[in-house]
């Protein structure tokens, strides 16, 4: 009975680390179950990398990370072993790449798949590769703005300095000119109060030039437009009267004979005139007796 008791004991035992070493391994992602296949890759820096990270075929897990181990020597390389759950082919030319699952860097392993060359066993070593991941790429970008952050922080300073300069020159020439500031503000408000002492002239003058305006509006352009022609065909009648030989002003003007007997004429009646202002009596007598 006492020997029947502790077989037990020692079976559930057995069973209890049995379930506790599947339980272990299941919680790592491993299956006892499965059939297996181990490959290894070679890499000089796995970036982090731990065991029981997933590998995967275009985003679906085919296995997992089951060990990683340093290979001492001249090239000090490290030896991670990929175990492959799923039934799946490709050849000994595919590449197990380490890459970024999200965006806190945490490390995967992709099975890129080459069909060209021979058929990969389980026990053989692939390319390993490290892709360029989305830390690595905002690090990049991050440095580039910081550079142009920082260009922009420095021409912004220059900026700064000139504004402030330009601000000190500033201040300087209206402390300067604060004397000429102010008589110009003080010309300025009186000429602002001749300008309000005079708005009623200004009014006045305004009005006057509008009844002008007005006058000149009522003014009949067109019967002092038709006068003046009157006058102008007048003037131009005489002018030609003037110019012709054929009427008495131009014979009077042009012929020399006419204005030879009218000067003779008026040389005769000049003497006539002085005559009888002279002899008085020798007219007068014949006129008015008649005599002797």
């Amino acid at each position: 009975m006492k020997k029947s008791s502790e077989f037990l004991i020692g079976l559930f035992t057995c069973i209890l680390l049995v379930v506790l070493y599947w339980g272990i391994n299941f919680l790592k992602g491993e299956n006892l179950f499965s059939n297996k296949r181990f490959y290894y890759a070679l890499y000089e820096n796995i970036d982090g990398l731990t065991i029981s990270r997933p590998v995967t075929v275009n985003g679906f897990k085919v296995g997992q990370v089951s060990n990683i181990s340093f290979q001492p020597g001249p090239e000090a390389h490290l030896i991670v072993e990929f175990s492959i759950e799923e039934n799946i082919s490709f050849s000994n030319s595919s590449i197990l790449e380490i890459y970024d699952a999200d965006i806190m860097g945490t490390k995967s392993v992709q099975l890129k798949i080459i069909e060209d060359g021979v058929l990969a066993l389980s026990g053989d070593t692939l390319i390993g590769t490290i892709a360029s991941g989305l830390t690595s790429e905002v690090s990049e970008q991050f440095g580039s703005v910081k550079v142009g952050l920082d260009q922009l922080i420095i021409s912004f300073d220059k900026v700064l300095n000139e504004v402030n300069s330009l601000s000190s020159t500033a201040n300087r020439i209206l402390l300067n000119n604060e004397n000429n500031m102010k008589k110009s503000m003080n010309n300025v408000l009186s000429i602002s109060n001749v300008v309000e002492n005079q708005s009623k002239n200004i009014d006045n003058i305004l009005n006057n030039i509008s009844n002008i305006s007005d006058s000149i509006n009522q003014i009949n352009f067109i019967e002092t437009s038709n006068n003046i022609a009157s006058i102008s065909y007048q003037l131009n009648s005489l002018l030609f009267d003037i110019q012709s030989t054929n009427s008495s002003l131009g014979k009077l003007i042009t012929e020399d004979s006419i204005y030879n007997q009218l000067s003779h004429t008026l040389i005769n009646l000049d003497s006539l005139l002085i005559d009888l202002k002279s002899n008085p009596k020798k007219y007068v007598n014949f006129s008015v007796f008649g005599g002797d």
